[in-house]
């Protein structure tokens, strides 16, 4: 029983052996990876030490994520200004990419969370690159910038002297004071340019009622004129009017005048004529000094009736 016993013993001990000297080649071998920039590579061996051996060293997760971190980024300026890990080595599929930033992430969240000072502090200062990066090219904005300038905080709070952090937090602080000055003197254009369109709008509606004042007095003398026009055409339309009775009444006695004159001249036609109207000369006479007579009356009757000026607010008839 104790043979079989010792046997289980060594076996352990052989194969935790084996197992240390696995775990130290492999160890080994992704930290080389990692300095040449074979970063696929490295990722792969420390893949292996932390899922199948259960590797929690915080050396081996930091390496882990900035493998990861600097698999996702090209060989030309990978931060972008900011200062951390470089990148030799090829730029990687979009696939690939978020796969890596996926891995980085969580690991630097993980080491910010329960790491030392100095690695917590190096993981915020990633969390904040990766930030930074996860808005689309040329610039990310105003909201991205907040949380990369939390994240640059973050890591200065747990370590003041990380100087890749400082540097970068306040790179990200002069960015967000230049876009609030750009926005702030963009605000002032547009103020400014509405001012000018409301004070153009007023010259304009006040220069309007001007000429609508200057206009309005000529409108009221035309109209005054064109009122005084038609009534002086009223006025001689009536003076017409009541001239027309006075020259048919005037007219009439003359009609009758030129009838009578052929009666007359009959009757001072020959005796002849008279003779055989069987009437005296003396008979003639009378009638016809009647009829002058009574032809002076109707004239007479006629001119009175004529000089009399009908009421002008009553009907001709």
């Amino acid at each position: 029983m104790n043979w079989i016993l010792g046997i289980l013993l060594t076996a352990i001990s052989f194969g935790t052996l084996n197992d240390i000297a696995k775990i130290n080649r492999l160890k080994s071998e992704a930290h080389k990876s990692y300095l040449e920039g074979k970063y696929q590579n490295a990722i792969e061996t420390y893949g292996i030490l932390i899922d199948s051996f259960h590797i929690t060293e915080q050396e081996v997760l930091m390496n882990y994520a900035n493998a990861a971190f600097l698999a996702t980024r090209s060989s030309h300026s990978p931060t972008e200004g900011l200062e951390g890990p470089g990148n030799t080595g090829p730029q990687p599929t979009n696939e690939q990419a978020a796969y890596y930033k996926n891995i980085a992430q969580q690991t630097y969240t993980g080491i910010a969370q329960s790491g030392t000072a100095e690695l917590r502090s190096k993981a915020f200062n990633q969390l904040g690159v990766l930030a930074y990066h996860s808005a689309p090219p040329p610039r990310p904005g105003k909201e991205v910038l907040v949380q990369a300038q939390n994240l640059f905080k973050s890591a200065l709070v747990a370590d003041q002297n990380n100087q890749q952090a400082r540097f970068n937090y306040e790179l990200v602080t002069k960015m967000l004071n230049q876009d609030n000055q750009q926005q702030e003197q963009e605000q002032e254009n547009q103020d400014q340019n509405q001012d000018q369109q409301q004070e153009q709008e007023q010259e304009q509606q006040d220069q309007q009622q001007q000429q609508d004042q200057q206009q309005q007095p000529q409108d009221q003398q035309q109209s005054g004129e064109e009122e005084q026009q038609e009534q002086q055409g009223q006025e001689e339309n009536s003076d017409q009017q009541e001239g027309e009775p006075e020259d048919s009444e005037s007219q009439q006695p003359e009609q009758q005048q030129g009838e009578e004159q052929p009666q007359e001249q009959e009757l001072n036609a020959s005796p002849e004529k008279m003779e055989e109207l069987k009437i005296s000369e003396e008979k003639a006479r009378m009638i016809l000094e009647a009829m002058k007579n009574s032809e002076v009356q109707y004239i007479q009757q006629n001119q009175k009736k004529a000089t009399k000026r009908p009421d002008s607010g009553k009907p001709d008839w």
